[in-house]
């Protein structure tokens, strides 16, 4: 194992500023305490106790001293005592270690079944899953019977698996008596109504008897409600056959809607049915009825049951956009709320609808629309912006902030903790450092430390800090132009713009090397392994590991080289390319349609998350042109050829 710092070191210490390092002797001693560091860390892992303690001293005036405690308390954790954590505990209550060591200490004292000790200890703050459950058996075996059943009810009746830790205050709590037919109904029907089949098949086991048919059609009409309507014709009798009706009408209008509210109307009049959940499954059919442009006029078959939700009057407005009804999406507008009437979104589209039913008397009113919009930075701002021929509002705002500021900042144990971490490698941990010092500061110690990250190259947190702070106009922080030669580079070997492949990462990770989605995607671009192993071998490249990855150059060069290849499969059409990328170009091929304008195309898109991540691509990517002294556009003219009448032969004046 190699104990001597890595070559890293030399390459980021100037980048730094450390409260310690005003000069070149003690930056120095700063490179062998980490030196030191490491080969006591070593020490610890290894059992070289007396090693450890021989040196350790060097090291208490060393910010990440408190990492060294830690470790030699957590790799000897079943030797702790009660005094030993405490005093941890206190002395070092500004870090995250402080929880993370009491809760292991927790976690042993439940395997020793020391519950008095656990209970004296036990806090709900931060307290892991595996700890709750530990709790609430160290309740009941330190005699608080009661309290410990009624805990061990609140964490059965819940969707999710719960840690094998629950598994013995649920043997005590079922023992007793607690586990009804009508609870275990409960869980299995909470699990599979969040799509958890695994556990929902896992509870059948704790239904009574009588109960495990009418589990089995719950299955089926949520799996294959069609299925479910084929075996099951009658009418439902009672409350329990009514809700599984009403599930398998809410599933099945996911593919045939219309179906669905037929079947609904059958039905009825539902006699068991609580009001609220009838008034719900028409919520979810009128929803789907108004995504179908072919199906919205059955909405009027149940418009008195139907709420105004936002999510049922915007769907239906993006229906009528997609129709180029304007009138309609004026009507429709007119029923949101005011809050809603006066986003940017609607003030746009009311403003577009009224200028496409070209009446010379709302003029005033159109221009005013867009005279206002333009004056902000958004994507409807800079639509709007365009559709005048006005220059894009980017509201740039300087934060002003000391170098006295900085180095006071810098000069913070929790800051300083960060930044060693973060020097060593430790990414992790120095995120977790850094967010926990940072959860408590004010808006303009927040601002702070935005540039202080900045200024170590440390982005995401860099833009985290500054949003919370309130500062959103801080577009040199927010949007900054990290790892620029390596995006002009790339762009330049994928010929495709190097401020578009900026703002996929900025959208994708905020240029966090090391991201990893649900998913599996990692790094910058945030890049699916198989993608970029197949974007690779198209480009001649060797394959990238996992690990390859997440280093900003790999990444950047087989993340733009896959946008180029979305670029070209869409005729050089960066909207089209930017939906691929996130939901694949199969998708966007279907959703393709010529005969509406772009903006409506955009607007319709049927996946909210792809909607505003092609918007935020688009106006990320005007921010990121002006910063790079370009022309900033929000769309250039060759990408509505695609489309069918551009919104930009209908400027205000023409």
């Amino acid at each position: 194992m190699r104990l001597l710092v890595p070559l890293i070191f030399t390459l980021v210490v100037s980048s730094f500023s450390f409260a310690n390092s005003a000069n070149a002797d003690e930056a120095g001693n700063r490179y062998e305490q980490r030196k030191l560091y490491q080969k006591l860390l070593h020490a610890i892992k290894t059992n070289q106790r007396s090693k450890y303690h021989a040196q350790k001293d060097k090291l208490v005036g060393y910010p990440l001293y408190p990492y060294l405690e830690y470790t030699d308390k957590i790799y000897r954790i079943s030797r702790q005592s009660e005094s030993s954590i405490q005093s941890f505990i206190g002395q070092y209550a500004d870090t995250p270690l402080a929880n993370q060591l009491l809760q292991n200490w927790l976690y042993t004292l439940a395997k020793r079944g020391d519950w008095s000790t656990f209970i004296n200890n036990y806090n709900d703050y931060r307290a892991t899953d595996t700890n709750v459950c530990n709790y609430a058996f160290a309740l009941y075996k330190t005699g608080r019977t009661q309290e410990a059943l009624d805990q061990a009810q609140k964490l059965w009746l819940v969707k999710h698996s719960q840690p094998d830790s629950c598994d013995p205050i649920f043997k005590v709590w079922q023992d007793e008596g607690y586990l009804t037919d009508e609870i275990a109904w409960q869980r299995y029907e909470k699990a599979l109504r969040a799509n958890n089949l695994t556990l929902a098949n896992y509870l059948t086991r704790f239904l009574a008897k009588a109960d495990r048919k009418p589990a089995d059609d719950y299955t089926l009409a949520h799996t294959r409600p069609e299925s479910f309507f084929r075996s099951n014709s009658l009418k439902p009798t009672d409350k329990r056959s009514t809700a599984i009706l009403l599930h398998a009408l809410k599933r099945s209008a996911r593919k045939d809607a219309l179906a669905a509210l037929t079947s609904l109307e059958a039905n009825l009049p539902l006699e068991h049915a609580e009001p609220n959940d009838i008034a719900a499954t028409y919520q979810y059919i009128g929803v789907r009825l108004a995504r179908d442009p072919k199906l919205i006029d059955h909405l009027v078959r149940i418009e008195n049951h139907l709420e105004p939700t936002i999510q049922l009057n915007e769907t239906r407005i993006r229906t009528a956009l997609r129709n180029q009804s304007w009138q309609e999406v004026l009507l429709l507008i007119s029923k949101l709320d005011q809050d809603a009437i006066e986003s940017d979104r609607w003030k746009y589209w009311r403003a577009r609808s009224l200028e496409a039913t070209n009446n010379e008397r709302d003029k005033v009113i159109i221009d005013g629309l867009y005279a206002e919009l333009s004056k902000t930075r958004s994507y409807y701002g800079f639509l709007a912006a365009d559709k005048t021929s006005q220059a894009y509002s980017f509201q740039r705002e300087s934060i002003e902030v000391s170098n006295n500021e900085l180095l006071d900042l810098e000069a913070t144990p929790g800051i300083q903790r960060a930044s060693e971490l973060l020097i060593l490698g430790e990414k992790t941990r120095a995120r977790r450092e850094w967010n926990f010092t940072v959860q408590d500061y004010s808006n303009k110690e927040l601002a702070i430390a935005a540039m202080v990250a900045t200024k170590w190259g440390w982005h995401k947190q860099a833009i985290q800090a500054m949003i919370d702070s309130g500062r959103w106009n801080a577009l040199d922080t927010r949007f900054p132009l990290a790892y620029l030669d390596s995006f002009r580079a790339a762009a330049r070997k994928s010929d495709i713009p190097a401020n578009w492949n900026l703002s996929i990462a900025r959208q994708e990770s905020a240029f966090m090397p090391d991201a990893k989605s649900s998913a599996g995607a990692l790094g910058l671009m945030q890049l699916l392994p198989s993608t970029a192993k197949g974007t690779a071998r198209r480009q001649g490249l060797r394959e990238p590991t996992d690990f390859s990855l997440t280093d900003p150059h790999k990444n950047i060069e087989i993340g733009s080289a896959y946008l180029g290849q979305m670029f070209r499969r869409f005729d050089n059409n960066r909207i089209l390319a930017s939906a691929a990328y996130n939901a694949g170009p199969t998708r966007v091929s279907q959703w393709l349609d010529k005969s509406v304008p772009l903006d409506v195309w955009i607007e319709t898109i049927p996946y909210s998350e792809t909607r505003s991540y092609v918007m935020n691509i688009l106006m990320f990517s005007a921010i990121y042109a002006d910063k790079l002294e370009q022309q900033p556009m929000l769309i250039y003219p060759h990408e509505y050829e695609s489309f069918s009448d551009s919104p930009r032969n209908l400027i205000i004046g023409n």
